[in-house]
């Protein structure tokens, strides 16, 4: 079954900051990426934190395929996946290790066999197989690209095959080779 997300009249308010969504529409199809842009402030964090359904409205609704999101959160866990802008990657793990031990939280009666291939599956889909034994490091002493980081962090949330993906910041701080990697293999997904 095809996947709609619509928003409309979405509004969201903050006591001491004020409005940081003002009467929002859009609806968009399965398969469609869509791109927000906007100076700092302007609301683009708040509005994939309401349409991920980390954060409520003060107005509006958030639908997919019809049904309320804020109110049947518990109908779409694994559906939507959320990737933050901020790096939540182990510096002393491998690339492999970084996403292991994530797939073990996931995925709890899964053997480590299956887990396994799993993993390597993802690896291999965001272009990272060749790297998995190198350690992550930290963003002062780099062991992998932040491309190649960015990446990581999408495939934490894309091993558990979301339908629907967010992406805070996907080419923040990333040269513009690997602006274009990230971007690539985000279009990619949407194809998928």
């Amino acid at each position: 079954m095809a996947l709609v997300l619509s928003i409309q009249n979405l509004s969201v308010a903050y006591a001491r900051k004020g409005l940081a969504l003002d009467n929002v529409s859009l609806s968009v199809p399965e398969g469609g990426i869509v791109a927000l842009l906007g100076a700092n402030g302007a609301g683009k964090t708040t509005l994939l934190n309401v349409l991920s359904g980390i954060e409520t409205t003060t107005e509006g609704e958030v639908r997919i395929n019809g049904t309320l999101l804020h109110k049947n959160k518990h109908k779409f866990e694994g559906v939507i996946g959320f990737v933050s802008q901020d790096d939540l990657l182990m510096e002393e793990l491998t690339v492999f290790q970084n996403l292991f031990y994530n797939a073990q939280l996931i995925f709890k009666g899964q053997s480590k066999k299956q887990l396994t291939k799993l993993v390597m599956k993802t690896l291999t889909s965001i272009g990272l197989s060749e790297i998995k034994d190198i350690k992550v490091g930290n963003p002062l002493n780099k062991k992998i690209s932040g491309g190649q980081r960015k990446r990581l962090n999408i495939a934490l949330e894309l091993i558990r095959e979301p339908s629907i993906l967010f992406v805070d910041e996907p080419t923040s701080g990333l040269s513009s080779r690997d602006s274009e990697m990230v971007m690539a293999l985000l279009k990619e997904l949407t194809r998928k």
